[in-house]
């Protein structure tokens, strides 16, 4: 997983994340009590099944797809957001 970030500052960050590890369902389970954490509603509460299930499907699309663009944002200002499987 590689999250980029571009600003016209010169200020740009790349991040390389092994996706084995972003999408583990480790990762899902730590998620998930972090998010139960913060939310103060009891309504929308994740479960960690939910979470790995997602995590599941992500393997997948990456196995079937290879580089695949989950979020690609750019501003009017020229600063750029990509986050790539």
């Amino acid at each position: 997983m590689r999250i980029q970030i571009k600003s016209k500052d010169e200020k740009n960050i790349n991040l390389l994340l092994p996706t084995s590890l972003v999408l583990s369902n480790l990762t899902a389970v730590i998620a998930a009590s972090a998010i139960n954490k913060k939310i103060d509603k009891k309504d929308c509460e994740i479960s960690s099944r939910d979470l790995c299930k997602l995590m599941a499907v992500m393997r997948k699309v990456k196995k079937k797809y290879g580089r695949f663009e989950l979020v690609d944002i750019q501003s009017s200002d020229g600063d750029i957001v990509k986050i790539v499987l």
